[in-house]
């Protein structure tokens, strides 16, 4: 008898958490339930909010669970015409949640079947969508031609209705995930590509070579200015030596014996540049103006000693101008 009685306990509690897990169920804060009463169900079966819920037991009511969180959906890339016939292929990121679990539990098996569902309702609407538009609104070198959300916005507006009426479904998001291009097109599309870019690029080369032109014309012309200039400046400094020139040769030709004298102190200062000692014959010019004359006026001997610290005359423009 001993023995029989924590059996009997354990039975017991074994059975009460049996019945316990039979007629209660527990929703989360992530979930939402439906329960159905010999299979069928209503608007008031649906339990929103988390907690502890009693229920007859199987086969009489049996409770679904569906998550109520955000999902992700990718679509598979599928062919669809643009406007312009251009055929490209997108692929589409759906985002969406239960928002009608009534709705859901009889439109939906599960979770799966309600992705399934969804990505074909989607691939549908977008290839309407894409029939709108031409295929530079898709792929362009020119950002202003893009129209990516637009796009996006205007399949998001298409799905989202029927979505919610259909299977009980919110479509939070539609985003385009990747765009790729059919074999056969790919080639004649980047060959169309590089065409363009080639005109950009001969285009910028046609200004740079223009703006080139026009700077290379500028510099000529103003160094042909420059050049003017400085012919027009020289040739007048060239008079200028020529007309003083032919004054002084005038007046060096009223008194040759001044123009020797002048000329021979010229050489004279040249060659005496630095203190220097030096013996040549007296008579020889122009050092025969350096020496002593006699009372006679000519020289008193026939050599000298020069010392090169002697004041030596050098012809300056003030002596020319003295002599007219």
């Amino acid at each position: 008898m001993n023995r029989s009685i924590p059996s009997l306990v354990a039975g017991t509690a074994l059975g009460l958490i049996l019945v316990a897990y039979m007629v209660t169920y527990q929703l989360r804060f992530t979930e939402v339930a439906v329960v159905r009463t010999f299979g069928r169900a209503t608007e008031q079966d649906v339990r929103r909010e988390p907690g502890l819920y009693f229920k007859w037991p199987w086969p009489i009511q049996r409770v679904s669970f569906y998550d109520r969180r955000i999902q992700l959906t990718v679509t598979t890339g599928e062919e669809a015409p643009t406007r312009d016939n251009k055929n490209v292929i997108v692929t589409t990121a759906v985002g969406w949640r239960v928002d009608d679990p009534y709705t859901f539990s009889i439109r939906c098996a599960d979770m799966a079947d309600a992705q399934s569902k969804l990505q074909t309702r989607v691939r549908n609407d977008q290839k309407t969508v894409l029939s709108r538009y031409d295929f530079a609104n898709l792929v362009s070198t020119d950002e202003s031609e893009l129209r990516y959300d637009r796009l996006e916005q205007e399949i998001l507006e298409a799905v989202r209705p029927a979505a919610r009426e259909l299977y009980g479904i919110r479509v939070e998001s539609v985003g385009i995930e990747k765009l790729a291009l059919p074999q056969r097109i790919t080639e004649t599309v980047f060959e169309a590509m590089k065409k363009e870019r080639q005109a950009v690029a001969d285009q910028y080369i046609s200004e740079g070579e223009s703006m080139a032109k026009q700077i290379e014309d500028t510099a000529e012309s103003i160094a042909g200015t420059i050049l003017a200039f400085a012919d027009r400046k020289a040739a007048e400094i060239v008079a200028e030596g020529e007309r003083r020139a032919a004054q002084y040769n005038a007046i060096f030709r009223q008194d040759p014996g001044l123009a020797e004298f002048l000329l021979a102190i010229s050489n004279l200062t040249k060659v005496l540049k630095e203190r220097t000692t030096i013996v040549v014959d007296g008579a020889s010019p122009p050092f025969d103006q350096l020496l002593d004359t006699g009372g006679a006026g000519g020289p008193s001997a026939a050599s000298g000693t020069l010392d090169s610290q002697a004041p030596v005359l050098a012809p300056t423009p003030q002596m020319m101008e003295s002599t007219r």
